[in-house]
């Protein structure tokens, strides 16, 4: 039995970045009050990048996962009615949804100093892919507790073991152990029409990763363009540095020579003056004894 305080310390916890997630676990743990609870706080483990983002985006912005839990039921029932008009408004509808909330689960988590990659991006993508596809994942999500991303895979149940710290609280939506899948025939149209709607979600889910990947091929090109053109132009300021450089260096030789030269004249100049000392006195000695 899981208690409240365990549940209520662990959403705290995956609330925090996961770089201070360990530290202030193990703070957690040795404050607990019941021996249990800190041996189950200890065990609790630190969050992937995508489920933290997406578990930020249901806590900082609810409105925006509502939408397309919403637009997920929408969607289920289009294909139950089979109307296709519906389905492409919706579907145009739905990419968009996911992209802006991709987006809020990526600004979130740049706030929070989480970096999120492109292949991070593609998993925020397919885990809210996931709660708009299933009502059980969906509930999952919502519990704060997401620990890895989720995926919608084709006709199965989204696999929901292992991706949250904790189960349920309403009772574990694990779902159940994967059967064998029917085969259609023309004598058994129902089975022909799940496969339908099944191949039918997979090809959304399927065209939404093609999207994420482009979209992220394309952040990457941009990335690689601004380092290219930053490259050129610490090149042409090396150039003009180590132009800079050659000309002080130039300078700094001729410097040297005329210091040389000017202790050679100087050396010399001394000379002359002792000698000129000596004639002064040997003149003045003279003067001298001519009275």
């Amino acid at each position: 039995m899981i208690s409240s305080e365990l549940r209520r310390v662990a959403q705290a916890l995956y609330e925090l970045p996961p770089s201070e997630f360990t530290s202030a676990r193990n703070a957690a743990a040795r404050d607990a009050p019941q021996r249990s609870d800190a041996a189950a706080i200890k065990r609790l483990p630190r969050a992937q990048a995508p489920a933290w983002a997406v578990t930020a985006l249901v806590r900082e912005d609810g409105a925006l996962f509502d939408q397309l839990l919403e637009l997920g039921e929408r969607l289920r029932s289009a294909q139950d009615e089979g109307d296709p008009v519906a389905l492409r408004a919706l579907g145009a509808e739905r990419q968009k949804l996911l992209s802006s909330a991709s987006s809020r689960a990526r600004e979130l988590s740049d706030a929070a100093g989480v970096t999120l990659s492109g292949s991070a991006m593609i998993e925020v993508s397919q885990t809210l892919q996931a709660a708009m596809t299933d009502v059980d994942a969906a509930a999952l999500v919502r519990d704060g507790l997401l620990v890895r991303g989720l995926a919608v895979t084709g006709w199965d149940p989204v696999r929901l073991d292992g991706a949250a710290a904790l189960p349920h609280e309403g009772g574990s939506p694990a779902k159940p152990a994967r059967a064998a899948r029917p085969r259609a025939s023309a004598a058994d149209p129902a089975v022909a029409e799940r496969q339908r709607k099944a191949a039918e979600a997979a090809a959304w889910v399927a065209l939404d990763e093609v999207t994420d990947a482009h979209r992220s091929v394309d952040e990457l090109e941009g990335a690689l363009d601004d380092l290219a053109n930053r490259r050129t132009e610490l090149e042409a300021e090396r150039g003009e540095i180590e132009e800079q450089l050659r000309g002080v260096e130039a300078e700094l030789s001729e410097v040297y020579h005329d210091i040389q030269a000017g202790e050679r004249d100087r050396k010399a100049a001394e000379r002359a003056e002792v000698r000129a000392r000596k004639r002064a006195k040997q003149a003045q000695e003279r003067l001298d004894q001519l009275g």
